[in-house]
């Protein structure tokens, strides 16, 4: 793990367990959502570690990465006429009509980036300030407070 040991060394919150996704199943992400090339290295350790459930993100109701993927897109073209053309992905859907993404092709740990209010074509995203490793490890940390049993470090 290069970005997200704190992920990996903090699987449990509560009752509530990290779960991962296959190397196959992530390279078949990569090829709906990236053209076939590789994630960024933080969103593979994300997806292998917790990519079909984790307790400091939210995946909302949806059964598998490619279902979030699929249908937040879509209700941004239903909603706002809005097609993202950059290659992104949601990592977090914490606050509902906002989601939280990466875009695919800023680095190996991207910058994370929120929806913002009724978006546009011109102005679809805001900076949350940090990268996917550090807010994930943002998460986890909230998190810690109201599971007093989580292993703090």
């Amino acid at each position: 793990m290069k970005y997200l040991q704190f992920l990996k060394d903090h699987p449990t919150a509560d009752s509530f367990t990290n779960k991962g996704i296959s190397d196959a199943e992530i390279r078949h992400l990569e090829e709906l959502y990236n053209n076939s090339r590789s994630f960024p290295v933080a969103l593979k350790e994300l997806l292998s570690l917790a990519g079909n459930f984790c307790h400091a993100l939210d995946y909302n109701i949806y059964d598998s990465q490619e279902e979030l993927q699929t249908e937040e897109r879509e209700e941004l073209k239903d909603l706002y006429d809005l097609t993202i053309e950059r290659p992104f992905f949601f990592i977090d859907l914490v606050s509902y009509g906002l989601p939280v993404f990466v875009f695919l092709d800023e680095g190996d740990d991207p910058p994370v980036n929120q929806m913002v209010n009724n978006p546009t074509k011109e102005k679809y995203y805001e900076r949350v300030g940090g990268t996917l490793q550090s807010y994930v490890i943002s998460r986890i940390r909230y998190y810690q407070k109201w599971y007093p049993d989580h292993k703090k470090n």
